[in-house]
């Protein structure tokens, strides 16, 4: 009969095997929850020292500590590539599509709680441009949202040819004393839609609906839908 100084042993290594599978099993399910499908569209929340595959291609992110703070900067692997080249930075979050011609990165980032902006990122010439600008100043000037809500600009993909972007305008907060205050500035929120191009973020389209068209691209004319 094995004596309880053995049986100790056997029982801590066996905890210590459910604890080491479970933190696998944890970081995969967090990995995995990562990767967001909209539409025909792949997007990938970027967690440092974690590599994901984006249309082929491998993704990842490292944090680099500073005096003060920290910087996260983002890195794409491509066929071909010896190594994975660094086309974006940034310090908080950032969630990414990879254009249907595989030069162009689609960027959401969440700069700051609260807030966040649409950047593209060219890799061929390393450029980055934010493009949400003026359809957010649109939106403000045509929906007259409460000042009180927190409206954040969200793309949601490139069209076929990655020349346009399509833009949601998304009620992030509201910032209210109470309840009843918060329920009058909602009402006041529009679910509103903007086509802007991926070159220099111009208004190409306004869709005042909350439903839009699976072909909700076209020409570099401004209209209103």
């Amino acid at each position: 009969m094995e004596s309880r100084a053995t049986e100790a042993p056997r029982y801590c290594l066996m905890t210590y095997r459910v604890l080491i599978g479970f933190a696998l099993l944890l970081i995969y399910s967090t990995a995995s929850a990562q990767v967001v499908k909209r539409g025909n569209t792949i997007w990938v929340g970027l967690k440092p020292g974690v590599t994901y595959r984006l249309e082929g291609y491998e993704v990842s992110e490292q944090i680099v500590p500073s005096e003060k703070n920290y910087t996260r900067k983002a890195y794409i692997k491509r066929n071909g590539d010896k190594e994975s080249r660094l086309f974006y930075t940034h310090g908080r979050q950032i969630v990414v599509t990879l254009g249907h011609l595989r030069s162009l990165v689609l960027i959401n980032d969440s700069a700051a709680t609260k807030s966040g902006k649409v950047v593209v990122a060219n890799l061929r010439s390393g450029a980055k441009r934010q493009i949400d600008s003026e359809a957010l100043k649109m939106y403000r000037t045509h929906a007259a949202p409460d000042r009180r809500l927190w409206i954040v600009p969200e793309a949601y993909g490139f069209s076929p040819h990655d020349r346009q972007v399509l833009v949601k305008m998304v009620k992030e907060d509201v910032s209210a004393a109470t309840a009843e205050e918060s329920g009058r500035a909602s009402q006041t929120y529009k679910e509103w839609w903007y086509v802007v191009c991926s070159r220099n973020g111009q208004v190409v389209r306004e869709y005042r609906t909350n439903k839009i068209p699976l072909r909700w691209w076209g020409t570099n004319r401004r209209r209103r839908v």
